[in-house]
């Protein structure tokens, strides 16, 4: 799931939800009108679709979008809309003010933000009506540009060849996108880039064709920008921040770019606004030492620009993540002593600087990790002004960072200094978010950072003042459950939450997760409630009739047959089978779609486990020849070049291939299925580092990952299964590097897949080792960091940490099937051979 999760964090306090969920009353009028005579209204989270009776559209073709500013949107839809019905065109437009503006955010999709409605006409002739009808109706509005979309001359409508319907292809990597049909019917992928770009096999019709020739025309006449650009820093729908070179042979320098009425705050300014303010402040705070020096404003074509001197450095979240020692598996108290001691300087010197900038009457107002700057030499420098303010003669700031803003302290210089004692905890203990959930969890939070870290008693008492909100106490002794000789407690308190949850009454979703379920119909095995169910099932509780229900129906409507263990069909299917649903269980798998996938998560080695799951449950003699020919697929995929180029761990890469074959080899007892499973596991290793300790990680890009779902801990499970069967000094040694890695404190997210849970998971599989109990104990110990109480029970707070989930792969159901693991195992985890001994083998 892409890092989208602050849009889904909006009306609930608690769960991640639709951006449009809860805002009932504020929505456009045009939404809530009844469809007139021959037409039908449909409904989604955002879109609300008006379309002729009878009206039959292509598949795919020419669609317009109108775009429009916030203060005119009600008015564009009424016009548009009211053309479109009078014409006979099918459209749509968003149901109110707030998904609008969220479209039109900072942090927006940048390749569709800026869409108000869409028309669709059914062929090149309406496509021409529409445009000589709308434009004269639309002209001289400004309105955002849709950076994916063609300009239609010099108003608010864009252009683009893309999908009328749902239609859904798979990519190597597994991801179900929506398609387009190419000439020779496969379907292909609908890009969204955020430029105009067509199907290579589409010829644009004369109107489409004459406007690319006069952009064309007009493209030649612009001056470009003055500098050469060498990479992008950072984007967002407001616009990029680059790194550059002066052509003039200066030195480098940083670009910030500002996209006129786009990426807007809460306040409904635009990022030129906010450009304009950084401009004013660095200005302002010229000569202060830790503040870039601005070297010059300037437009180009329709985008502004600021030029800035360019600081060496990393953030101090890269620093955090390179440099905290509690990331690793045993840190010394050397180790410990010299990351507390940079850490206080550098907040002696943020403290320094927010006192200067207070001198001069400015507040920097969004002060956290990733705007501030470590030169090499371990001086500080701030970044990104584009919220400073005067307290006394500006607006307070609209968007800041979650964590490091409270209710109390949200303007003037009260801001800066609760987001100054957040970075005091921050730096050693990065879970200030917590504090929007659980306002309590600041004097746990404090004590946990002067347990491990040897900060001065006065630091902690700063954190622990600073940080506590007026009329909050401490959170509930909730880390009780936590520890040796509570995981039973534990799991009711979790499963009580759970059971809590439930919102049956929703077609949307069952129980809140993350927003990937919401995002398909909240139902699959990882985000939905086929997962909590699982979890639910596989730790001994009842699974209520009407929760059974509820999956069936949801799975029946999706649109898309997406195939798949975690985020498809056949792991909903699964999961009916478990509940003595067989019968609605292969209807499923009848109809989820092919995939050529190779991988546990969405493809052939986690469709190939669940058939043969469900082959030994009914005997269905297709499932059993459907399992032989992916045999034979997954065979070839470990042929030299057969498998993808990305793709790692047990998830999406060869450790759920491993799974497959493994499973295979403990029903018939064919060597050739374990030298398979080797092969696949060597794969993955290949892609492990290996640290100076000797902890084995996943190398994900830049990343080294330790984790179940994404990280080294995923390729330790199927190598610790494979080490049941056969002896192996390089996979033994291996796991023993992994192993190493669980251990690490310093966790961010709780969950199964991306948290610790799934660390506790692996060091449960393997409680037989010496020392494992000690370990186990700490990291279900140190699961009450991530714990908020909710009703009656405990809750996880999910990934990103806006809001809790209750899902398997990043909340609180996850966390069951690990507390149950840690507590009496096997872990039941889908996709993964039985734990169960086999003492044939012996451990190596």
């Amino acid at each position: 799931m892409k890092r989208t999760h602050h849009m889904f964090a909006g009306d609930d306090p608690l769960f991640y939800d639709h951006p449009v969920a809860g805002t009932a009353r504020r929505r456009f009028a045009a939404t809530d009108r009844p469809a007139p005579a021959g037409w039908r209204r449909d409904e989604s989270a955002s879109w609300l679709y008006l379309t002729p009776d009878g009206a039959e559209l292509p598949d795919q073709g020419w669609k317009i979008h109108v775009s429009a500013v916030p203060g005119e949107a009600a008015e564009v839809i009424e016009l548009v809309s009211g053309y479109c019905l009078a014409a006979g065109l099918p459209h749509k437009f968003l149901v109110g003010p707030r998904v609008h503006h969220l479209n039109n955010s900072k942090y927006a999709r940048r390749g569709s933000s800026g869409k108000l409605l869409a028309v669709y006409p059914a062929d090149e002739a309406e496509l021409q009506s529409a445009l000589d009808g709308l434009g004269p109706l639309l002209a001289g509005r400004r309105a955002p540009y849709v950076l994916g979309d063609l300009r239609w001359q010099d108003g608010p409508l864009y252009l683009r060849y893309g999908a009328f319907r749902e239609l859904w292809c798979t990519l190597e990597s597994g991801e179900r996108v929506l398609a387009l049909t190419g000439p020779d019917g496969t379907l292909v992928p609908d890009r969204r880039p955020p430029y105009f770009e067509l199907p290579p096999w589409v010829e644009p019709p004369a109107c489409v064709a004459a406007q690319l020739r006069a952009d064309e025309t007009a493209a030649a006449g612009q001056a470009g920008l003055p500098y050469d650009i060498e990479r992008a820093l950072h984007f967002s729908n407001g616009g990029g921040v680059y790194l550059a070179r002066d052509r003039a042979g200066g030195g480098p320098v940083v670009l910030r770019e500002a996209r006129p009425l786009a990426g807007l705050d809460g306040a409904g300014q635009d990022a030129v606004d906010r450009l304009r303010t950084e401009a004013r402040a660095l200005r302002a705070l010229a000569g202060l030492e830790f503040v870039p020096r601005l070297l010059g404003e300037f437009t180009v074509w329709e985008h502004h620009y600021l030029a800035e001197e360019y600081v060496e450095g990393e953030t101090l979240r890269q620093f955090l993540a390179r440099s905290n020692p509690l990331t690793r598996p045993a840190p010394s108290p050397a180790d410990l002593a010299r990351y507390t001691a940079q850490v206080l300087d550098v907040i002696d010197q943020l403290e320094r600087a927010v006192e200067q900038m207070h001198a001069r009457g400015w507040a920097f107002g969004d002060l956290h990790p990733a705007n501030v700057l470590l030169r090499p030499d371990g001086r500080v420098c701030l970044v990104d002004f584009e919220v400073a303010h005067r307290p006394d003669r500006d607006p307070g700031p609209s968007v800041g960072c979650p964590g490091y803003v409270a209710p109390h302290a949200d303007a003037g210089f009260e801001r800066d200094r609760y987001a100054l004692d957040c970075i005091r905890l921050a730096l050693f203990l990065p879970y200030t978010m917590l504090l929007d959930l659980e306002p309590g969890k600041a004097d746990q939070l404090a004590d946990a950072m002067a347990e491990f870290f040897p900060v001065p008693a006065a630091h902690t008492e700063r954190v622990r003042r600073g940080l506590r909100r007026p009329g909050n106490v401490p959170a509930p002794a909730a880390p009780d459950l936590f520890g040796a000789g509570r995981t039973e407690l534990l799991a009711e308190s979790l499963t009580r939450a759970v059971l809590a949850s439930a919102t049956p009454e929703r077609t949307d979703r069952l129980f809140p997760g993350d927003p990937a379920g919401l995002t398909d119909g909240g139902w699959n095995l990882a985000y939905g409630a086929a997962g909590v169910l699982h979890a639910l099932h596989a730790t001994g509780h009842p699974v209520a009739e009407a929760h059974t229900d509820w999956l069936w129906r949801a799975t029946r409507r999706a649109a898309d047959p997406r195939p798949g263990l975690y985020g498809g069909l056949h792991g909903a299917a699964l999961v009916l089978a478990e509940l003595g649903r067989e019968e609605q269980a292969l209807e499923l798998v009848r109809r989820a779609a092919d995939t050529t996938d190779p991988f546990l998560h969405n493809g052939l080695a986690g469709i190939g486990l669940t058939l043969a799951q469900l082959h030994r449950r009914t005997g269905d003699d297709r499932l059993r020849a459907e399992l032989d020919r992916i045999t034979e697929q997954l065979t070839a995929a470990l042929a030299p070049g057969g498998l993808p180029p990305t793709g790692a761990g047990l998830l999406h890469g060869p450790s759920g291939i491993a799974e497959f074959f493994l499973h295979l080899h403990e029903e018939d007892g064919d060597l050739a299925h374990l030298d398979l499973a080797a092969c696949a596991l060597r794969a993955d290793l290949a892609q492990c580092r290996t640290s100076e300790e000797g902890a084995v990680n996943l190398l994900d890009g830049t990343r080294l990952l330790p984790y179940l779902g994404s990280g080294s801990g995923g390729v330790g499970l199927a190598l610790g299964h494979y080490l049941r069967h056969r002896p192996d000094p390089e996979f033994a040694a291996a796991l023993d590097g992994v192993l190493l890695a669980a251990r690490a404190r310093l966790v961010i997210f709780g969950g199964l897949f991306h948290g610790r849970a799934g660390l506790l998971a692996l060091l449960a599989e393997h409680r037989d080792r010496p020392g494992a109990a000690e370990l186990i104990d700490r990291q279900l110990r140190l699961l009450a960091w991530h714990a908020v109480p909710f009703r009656d029970g405990t809750a996880i707070v999910g990934d990103q940490l806006h809001r809790l989930s209750m899902d398997v792969a990043t909340g609180t159901a996850g966390v069951l099937l690990a507390a149950h693991a840690a507590a009496s195992g096997p872990l039941h985890l889908p996709g993964t051979t039985a734990a169960l001994p086999h003492p044939a083998a012996g451990r190596a």
